[in-house]
């Protein structure tokens, strides 16, 4: 290469801009940091994925008990709490499954101050029961409570069709539950976001979410396997089981 060739090249080198000391280590920490975000990104998402699966099979079972004992509240919250139990799964059994969801129980309640789940028992409604209850059928442990007949439906159905806007005996023979599950986040960061993103501390889920809770909503419809009773007549209701939709904060 000809001398003055080799003298603009090593000109041009020598102009190249240097990288200061200690570059590489702040590249290297702002890369770390990203991956680290997102690490923990990624097992918010997964705990939050398993805490909606998990809340939605426990609805499911809270059905199944409900279609089968008359829509019984009691038991449909039991089968509900019996249903989040593998999720607390340890070496202690049992025993201390059922103490860790308590105790999770009680430290998402201390921060919503109010229930840490609620269910809202949609179907079937007042109307349905105005509407189809038989005078004479009575259930054991439901005595005095409306009880609408099970049994024969299309003959229910043609002998008595709904008007405009009424409820068939097909609908007053689901049961529809809509849930609200309430999820702590992991990353204190995550819960002040939800914080600040609340719009409405008078509903039950925006007053849940200004505390950094994240709400899950989910609905189901099953058909009743036994006589639907009227339990919205008995109060008081189980803790977490409210009858009719109710959005506010406290119900009833």
């Amino acid at each position: 290469m000809p001398a003055p060739d080799c003298a603009a090249m090593t000109a041009f080198f020598h102009a190249l801009p240097r990288r200061q000391p200690g570059t590489a280590a702040i590249e290297f920490a702002v890369a770390a940091a990203l991956v680290t975000l997102l690490g923990l990104l990624a097992i918010e998402a997964a705990l939050w994925q398993g805490a909606r699966q998990t809340a939605y099979l426990a609805l499911l079972e809270a059905a199944r008990a409900g279609a089968t004992a008359h829509g019984d509240p009691a038991r449909m919250r039991a089968a509900f709490l019996q249903a989040l139990l593998p999720r607390h799964a340890g070496t202690q059994g049992v025993a201390g499954a059922r103490r860790r969801l308590e105790n999770e129980q009680a430290g998402l309640a201390a921060i919503s101050g109010s229930d840490p789940w609620r269910i809202e028992v949609l179907s079937p409604d007042d109307q349905s029961f105005r509407t189809h209850a038989r005078p004479g059928l009575n259930v054991a442990a439901a005595a005095g409570l409306r009880v609408i007949d099970n049994g024969y439906q299309d003959l229910q159905h043609a002998r008595r069709p709904p008007g405009p806007g009424g409820r068939s005996i097909f609908q007053a023979n689901t049961l529809r539950l809509r849930l609200t599950y309430l999820h702590k986040p992991l990353l204190p960061p995550l819960r002040a976001l939800l914080a600040a993103l609340a719009d409405d501390g008078a509903s039950y889920a925006g007053h849940a979410q200004a505390r950094g809770l994240l709400p899950v909503r989910m609905e189901l419809e099953i058909e009743m396997h036994s006589h639907p009773v009227d339990w919205a007549r008995r109060t008081p209701q189980p803790a977490g089981i409210v009858y009719g939709e109710c959005r506010s904060l406290r119900c009833g």
